[in-house]
């Protein structure tokens, strides 16, 4: 099975070979770019265990002209080298490319050092940067080309761990900065449940609109793809025809997709009702991912039953939510 990480070597090879000044900066990570090593072992630059380093060596390789592309931990990237994203890359808006990898409860028995729950959290503060996550392979090649090829300022792309990942679509539509992708049709329509799932959380996503529909609610999905920024005529639209809107990521629930949407509600003074789905706390456990997942209540019956609820309170309470009044958690 393919994964969104064979995406990104494979993006990455491609873009050299059309001529990109792309250059990798390994953190004793280098088998994210074995396969750039391989055939363009010059484009390969190691920092040994210093994210601080590569994110300073990122810095300076933009500033001479060159698109560096850093990846490593989530956990590590983001945590160690909070100060040098911060002061080095974000302040000036270079062109850095960050990629963390094993996000989310990927990285399984390794635990809560390895697992990367609040990422999106740490990195959404910062002004300008661009926060995406693929949802599979292709998914992963679209975004990549995007992000890494003709982007022009810092972007954080999330990644999965080793081993193959579920593949949702094999014709994902084109990347537009800050859209989410709809799955459910082409355009987005009026729904009872808008369901917008981050990563390879769609699959669960997909999984309880269909569930949801034989209970006899409309439901809508979109493959986030971005978490900041977010368009604002795409959130308006869906801020209108929503009767509840419905985030799933694998990240906690603070500071990650279901803020950064709430947010983007609460700036245009419309926010629908609204539930968030997520890891409960940013300090992961110790097991297999699947597992892990059930435990924060991410699984499809406990998803359906959950936003079913929401549902029956929400009919219960018309009258008080109408016009956007409530978030819930």
């Amino acid at each position: 099975m393919r994964s969104r990480r064979t995406a990104l070597q494979d993006v990455l090879v491609e873009l050299i070979d059309e001529g990109k000044d792309i250059i990798c900066v390994s953190v004793d990570s280098a088998s994210r770019f074995k396969k750039v090593k391989d055939r363009y072992p010059e484009r390969v630059i190691e920092c040994g265990i210093c994210e601080q380093t590569g994110m300073g060596v990122c810095a300076g390789l933009a500033l001479a002209g060159f698109t560096p592309v850093i990846s490593g931990y989530a956990t590590f990237l983001t945590m160690r080298a909070f100060e040098q994203i911060r002061t080095d890359i974000c302040r000036w808006s270079l062109n850095v490319k960050i990629c963390g990898t094993d996000t989310g409860f990927s990285a399984q028995y390794a635990g809560f050092t390895h697992q990367a729950l609040e990422d999106i959290a740490i990195l959404s503060v910062f002004d300008g940067i661009v926060i995406s996550e693929p949802c599979d392979y292709e998914d992963a090649l679209l975004l990549g080309r995007y992000l890494l090829g003709n982007f022009q300022g810092p972007v954080y792309l999330r990644f999965g761990a080793r081993g193959g990942e579920d593949e949702f679509l094999e014709k994902h539509q084109e990347v537009v900065l800050g859209q989410f992708e709809p799955l459910t049709r082409q355009e987005f329509q009026e729904a009872d449940v808008t369901i917008v799932a981050l990563g390879q959380l769609v699959g669960l996503g997909m999984e309880a609109a269909a569930e949801l529909e034989k209970r006899g609610y409309r439901t809508f999905v979109f493959n986030a793809r971005f978490v900041k920024p977010l368009n604002s005529e795409m959130v308006a639209r869906i801020a209108r025809g929503s009767r509840l809107v419905v985030t799933l990521e694998e990240h906690s629930r603070v500071g990650g997709l279901g803020d950064n949407l709430l947010r983007a509600f609460q700036k245009m003074r419309n926010i629908p009702p609204f539930l968030k789905l997520g890891a409960p706390s940013n300090f992961g456990f110790s097991g297999e991912r699947g597992f892990l997942l059930r435990k924060c209540g991410l699984e499809v019956s406990l998803i359906v039953e959950r936003i079913a609820k929401e549902m029956e309170n929400l009919e219960r309470h018309e009258g008080f939510f109408k016009g956007g009044l409530l978030s819930r958690e």
